[in-house]
C-alpha cells in the first residue's frame, strides 16, 4: 500500500487548491496563529491516543488555517469522505467537522479490528465505521483533555458521530454558504497514510474560542508581571538632587538579599546534572491485576482532573505544573515553584 502514498508537494498542492478561494480577511494573523496552536496541541494529543490504539506511529501537523465556505471546499474536495461531527458540551459551546478521506478512514477502522494491512479495502463498511467511531471517541476525548489544560478549565465533548459523505453532495443540517474556519492537517501513519485531514469550524465559534484563549494568556501575563512600588511625587525645585527627591529609587538599587547556603558554593555545582521527573499520579494494584493489563486498559490514578502535577529534582519536590502536549511530545508547564531553600536541597 505504501506505493500509493502521496508526497509532500502533492499534499501542499492539495491544501492550497482546496483553500484557494479562502477569505482570510475574516481572521487576523493572530487569530489564525492561535487556531493553529489550538489545533496543534489538541490534535497532537489525539495522534498520541491513536498511536496507542493501533500500535503504529501517527503524526498530525497543522500546515494551514484559513476561511472558506463549505460550498467552495466541496468544489475542490468532492471525493467520498468520512465526516466526524464533534460537539463541545462543557467549557465551550459549539461543534466542528473532521473530514477524512474514506480510504484513510478505512485504514484506521480496519487497524482497530485487526485486519491485515494487505487486505484493507478502500471503502468503509459497517464494522470498520463502528471501529473508526470508537477510535475518534478516544482521540477527541484526548484532544478535549489537552484543550482543558490549554484553557485552564474543563472542556468535554459528546461521543463523535461519524458518517460517510461525498463532499460534492449537500451535508444535512450544514449551511454551505456560511463562513467556516478551515484547519488543514497533514495526517500520517507510517507506511500506510500520508494525507490531508480537514477540520471545519463555524467561524463565530472559532473566533469566540480564540478570544477566550487570548484573554486567558493575557491574564496569565498580567499576573506574572511584578508590581512596581508606587512612585511618590518628584520635587522639581531647581538644584535639588534627583535621587534624593525619589527615595524609592534608592531602595530599588539596593542589592537583593542573598540566600544562606552555609558552606555550599553554588557556582561549583551548577553544571552537575540531576534527574527531573514529573509524577502524573499513583495507584496500588495487586500482581494479579497487573498481569491482566493489556493495550487499551485504562489505569485510574489518584490525581484528580485538573490537579497540579508534582515535579521532582532527584527525590525533592521543586514545583508543580500542568501537562501540555506540543506535537508528539508531552511537557510540563510550571505553575508553582518551591522555595529557594527547598530547590537547593534537591541538588544533594
Amino acid at each position: 500500500m505504501s506505493n500509493e502514498l502521496i508526497n509532500q508537494n502533492e499534499i501542499d498542492a492539495l491544501v492550497q487548491e482546496s483553500l484557494s478561494s479562502s477569505q482570510d480577511e475574516h481572521l487576523t494573523e493572530e487569530e489564525r496563529d492561535t487556531l493553529a496552536e489550538i489545533g496543534n496541541i489538541s490534535m497532537g494529543s489525539a495522534a498520541t491516543a491513536l498511536s496507542s490504539l493501533i500500535n503504529k506511529k501517527v503524526t498530525i501537523t497543522v500546515p494551514n488555517v484559513t476561511v472558506s465556505t463549505l460550498a467552495e471546499i466541496q468544489k475542490s474536495y468532492p471525493i467520498p469522505c468520512i465526516i466526524v461531527n464533534v460537539e463541545y458540551v462543557t467549557g465551550l459551546q459549539g461543534s466542528n467537522l473532521l473530514v477524512i478521506k474514506e480510504k484513510d478512514a478505512s485504514i484506521i477502522g480496519n487497524l482497530m479490528i485487526g485486519t491485515d494491512v494487505n487486505e484493507i479495502p478502500d471503502e468503509v463498511d459497517e464494522l470498520s465505521l463502528s471501529a473508526l467511531s470508537e477510535a475518534m471517541n478516544v482521540m477527541m476525548g484526548s484532544a478535549a483533555t489537552a484543550m482543558s489544560e490549554l484553557f485552564r478549565y474543563k472542556i468535554s465533548i459528546s461521543p463523535p458521530d461519524a458518517f460517510r459523505q461525498n463532499l460534492g453532495d449537500k451535508i444535512e443540517n450544514v449551511d454551505c454558504d456560511c463562513l467556516y474556519a478551515v484547519v488543514a492537517f497533514r495526517f500520517n501513519i507510517v507506511d500506510l497514510i500520508d494525507s490531508v485531514m480537514l477540520q471545519i469550524i463555524d467561524l463565530e465559534f472559532a473566533k469566540n474560542m480564540v478570544s477566550k484563549l487570548l484573554a486567558i494568556e493575557a491574564e496569565k501575563l498580567s499576573a506574572a508581571e511584578p508590581a512596581l512600588p508606587e512612585q511618590p511625587p518628584v520635587n522639581a525645585e531647581a538644584g535639588q538632587d534627583s535621587t534624593a527627591a525619589i527615595p524609592w529609587l534608592e531602595l530599588q538599587q539596593e542589592s537583593a538579599p542573598t540566600l544562606d547556603l552555609g558552606n555550599l558554593n553554588i557556582e561549583l555545582i551548577k553544571d552537575i546534572p540531576v534527574n527531573i521527573r514529573a509524577v502524573l499520579g499513583r495507584t496500588r494494584m495487586s500482581i494479579e491485576n497487573i498481569l491482566k493489563l493489556g493495550p487499551g486498559h485504562i489505569m485510574e490514578l489518584d490525581t484528580l482532573d485538573g490537579e497540579p502535577i508534582d515535579v521532582y529534582a532527584n527525590d525533592t519536590l521543586i514545583g508543580r505544573g500542568e501537562v501540555v502536549v506540543v506535537g508528539e511530545q508531552f511537557g510540563i508547564r510550571i505553575t508553582e515553584i518551591s522555595t529557594p531553600n527547598n530547590r537547593i536541597k534537591s541538588i544533594g
